[in-house]
């Protein structure tokens, strides 16, 4: 259960942190590009939120 909860957080800052990376894009640049870059942070942040959430909650070895 500590796994699911600990994924959610950073599933919720990592796609809280795309969603400010693709409006300063979208500001700065273009619209069309923010939306790709985007969509690659909010699909990479579902993986990586993963692998730190296994990480974190590992049981560690004595």
């Amino acid at each position: 259960m500590k796994l699911i909860a600990v994924y959610i957080v950073f599933v919720l800052l990592g796609d809280t942190g795309s969603y400010v990376i693709g409006r300063t894009m979208e500001h700065f640049l273009s619209q069309s590009l923010s939306l790709t870059v985007f969509l690659a942070c909010f699909f990479v942040v579902f993986w990586l939120a993963w692998v730190l959430a296994v990480r974190v909650t590992k049981p560690h070895a004595a």
